[in-house]
């Protein structure tokens, strides 16, 4: 079955940020803008009026949580790690391990790593809430936007 793919981009305080998704699910978040998405789309502001809005409201500090609609590949594993990064509240962090256990896999928490690393929409699905237990970790959009996001939810 071939889906119908939309794009658009959206200026926000960390950078240009490139959106896709199909007509119901936002499918991907990219720090590189549009040149960064895996795949292009047809080119529709209007697809993204409930993204662009949330979005904006989160970078305005007016919202803390999303009601878009998601869809992320990935193997059980990697469902259940998303699922749980998804309850992490806005403001909270947990380390890589804390993740892990809270997914099952209490020593899977260099998988869980790789799982944050992989996540293809990110804000949205907060990897940046997933800290290593002795920093930061990494952030698939860079340290900066990583520390960034975090200030902005400390507020």
């Amino acid at each position: 079955m071939i889906r119908l793919l939309f794009e658009t981009n959206l200026d926000t305080p960390i950078g240009e940020l490139g959106l896709l998704a199909d007509d119901t699910n936002l499918l991907e978040i990219s720090f590189k803008g549009l040149k960064g998405l895996s795949i292009r789309g047809k080119s529709e502001k209007e697809r993204f009026k409930l993204e662009i809005e949330q979005l904006d409201q989160y970078f305005s500090e007016k919202r803390k949580s999303f009601t878009i609609n998601t869809h992320i590949e990935g193997t059980d594993f990697q469902r259940k790690v998303f699922k749980n990064m998804r309850n992490i509240k806005y403001g909270d962090v947990l380390t890589y391990k804390e993740l892990a256990e809270k997914t099952g896999h209490p020593k899977a928490y260099r998988a869980v790593g790789s799982t944050c690393g992989a996540n293809r929409i990110p804000i949205v699905i907060p990897c940046h809430r997933v800290v290593s237990s002795s920093g930061l970790g990494g952030f698939g959009g860079g340290l900066r936007r990583k520390k960034f996001l975090l200030n902005l939810e400390s507020n």
